[in-house]
């Protein structure tokens, strides 16, 4: 059992957020697909498992690992993709960490990079999702999850002001908000409906609910730039 991951994959990583944020996150295994090595590199993680065909890595760093060169990650494992391969190195984590007995799953690096494969890695939510395997998408402003049924946010616990809604699934219905500025009573959310974008806690609650019994809806935690 892997228990509790953070996946670092090859898109953009501002390392200072990283390292901050991590300070309030409990984990339990650090697993990078491919070029994500150079980030934990860069933090100086202890990592468990790399993924990948490593084509993007920095070949100097690889060759520490597979030295055994940095303290904390010399017992790292490698799994080695073909470079000709039908899917991104991301969605093969995932797939092989689920195998593996994640119980919840952090991304970094999914941001910032291709908007193919930033898409790509929204849309591969769906396996965790299936498993009943938390799994979050992170970056400096925004913290995304999809999510199948009710959700509480608590407002000590938000990652930011915002909170946008945005359906994966064709409808999600009946959705009904409540502990947000801007409520919904049995709506049905479709595709180009952009009513549930840039909601907030109401100003007297503790908690919002987010509630529906019908298709997959992404939840997105954003703030504004804090750079």
């Amino acid at each position: 059992m892997l228990g509790r991951v953070l996946l670092f994959t090859g898109g953009m990583i501002q390392l200072t957020f990283v390292e901050s944020y991590l300070k309030n996150l409990e984990y339990d295994a650090v697993i990078c697909a491919d070029s994500g090595l150079d980030a934990a590199y860069a933090l100086q993680l202890p990592v468990q498992y790399a993924l990948g065909d490593f084509d993007s890595v920095s070949k100097e760093i690889l060759a520490q690992y597979q030295q055994g060169q940095i303290p904390g990650s010399e017992k790292i494992r490698f799994v080695q993709y073909p470079t000709a391969k039908d899917y991104t190195d991301t969605q093969m984590a995932l797939e092989w960490i689920l195998e593996q007995g994640a119980t919840e799953i952090t991304i970094f690096g999914a941001t910032g990079g291709r908007l193919d494969h930033f898409l790509a890695t929204v849309n591969v939510l769906m396996k965790p999702l299936k498993k009943g395997v938390p799994t979050y998408i992170v970056d400096r402003q925004n913290r995304i999850r999809l999510v199948n049924g009710t959700t509480v946010l608590r407002k000590e616990e938000a990652f930011g002001k915002y909170i946008s809604l945005q359906p994966l699934s064709e409808k999600v219905y009946p959705l009904t908000l409540q502990g947000l500025e801007y409520g919904l009573q049995d709506y049905t959310l479709c595709y180009g409906d952009g009513r549930a974008i840039s909601n907030e806690f109401a100003a007297e609650a503790e908690e919002a609910v987010i509630s529906f019994t019908h298709g997959e809806l992404l939840v997105i935690e954003s703030r504004d730039d804090v750079s």
